[in-house]
């Protein structure tokens, strides 16, 4: 997709943010206007501007849109786990301890590089490093994941993820016992002060965010959780846990030390943070119905709630 010196010219009675005004103008998503725009290949009367600009009357918007490079990723052979498969969208379950993409310091094989093998011609939306990419699950956590198969399906998708329209539920297993059978954690999150690897509530950049949980089994130190999270920040449901004093089991970052001490005798148990997606609601953009993919239980869930119910006997 190449489009060069497109000028666009706000005439509309009302007032929007410029990013907003784009994602629908060009159907694009949000999240690929930013990059334009915080890449100087969207100006407004000729200057840089920020994705929250207020456009005005008679505002002149200049947009150069470069064509998406080659993907130069090398295809490597590798098991899919796939769960559904059309012309638009295939839906996979990723194993943990799997990387989505390539980034920084990132040797071992991908996500991508299997897509690469099994699919000739991914979305290049997301990117030299992440075509077909829509959305990411951290490398431990496993579970379900949608790829786009082709741009249309690519801006849907992400149009959804932006709009909060697709609904998705995790299973993790936490530290100790709940009080309540449900609950609604809404704490506003964002990227450490003094620790950048860490997400936390004390942050300069804090977004709202909102998950649901319930109980499914409840033990005497565990319990096994269902979660809804209502917004997509980073490491949101590992984060809000932690603040409610329930982090999951084997979160080497999230952990506290009575955590730690507490599933010191499951440790060999377990060899991530026992996190799961287990399923996805999404608006299909072709067929124009909505679609629930879910992803089973994973051995070592299985696994590690077999020793937990063993020992409280």
């Amino acid at each position: 997709m190449a489009e060069k010196n497109r000028i666009i010219v706000f005439n509309e009675n009302y007032l929007t943010r410029v990013d907003l005004y784009l994602s629908n103008k060009l159907e694009l998503s949000r999240s690929r206007i930013s990059t334009l725009i915080n890449s100087g290949n969207i100006l407004v009367n000729n200057k840089k501007v920020k994705a929250s600009k207020i456009l005005k009357f008679n505002d002149e918007i200049i947009v150069n849109i470069p064509p998406v490079r080659a993907i130069k990723i090398t295809p490597i052979k590798g098991e899919l786990d796939i769960l559904y498969e059309d012309s638009d969208i295939l839906a996979l379950s990723k194993p943990p301890n799997l990387v989505v993409h390539h980034g920084a310091g990132t040797k071992e094989p991908t996500l991508v590089n299997h897509l690469l093998y099994h699919i000739k011609n991914l979305s290049g939306i997301g990117g030299e490093l992440r075509p077909g990419i829509v959305h990411r699950l951290d490398k431990e956590t496993s579970g379900v994941m949608l790829i786009a198969k082709n741009d249309k399906a690519h801006i849907s998708l992400s149009n959804q993820f932006s709009k909060r329209e697709i609904k998705k539920k995790y299973l993790a297993i936490v530290n100790f016992k709940m009080t309540n059978n449900e609950g609604l954690i809404e704490k506003k999150i964002g990227r450490d002060r003094k620790d950048r690897k860490k997400i936390s509530i004390n942050s300069s950049s804090l977004r709202n965010a909102i998950s649901k949980w319930k109980v499914i089994s409840s033990f005497n130190n565990y319990s096994f959780l269902e979660i809804e999270p209502e917004t997509g920040r980073t490491h949101q449901i590992r984060v809000h846990l932690n603040l409610i004093g329930h982090p999951i089991i084997g979160d080497k970052i999230y952990s506290t030390t009575r955590s730690i001490r507490n599933s010191k005798s499951l440790k060999n148990f377990f060899s991530r943070h026992m996190l799961h997606a287990n399923q996805i609601k999404f608006f299909h953009p072709s067929k124009k119905k909505s679609i629930i993919i879910k992803s089973k239980l994973p051995e070592d869930f299985k696994i590690l709630l077999k020793e937990i119910k063993k020992n409280e006997n």
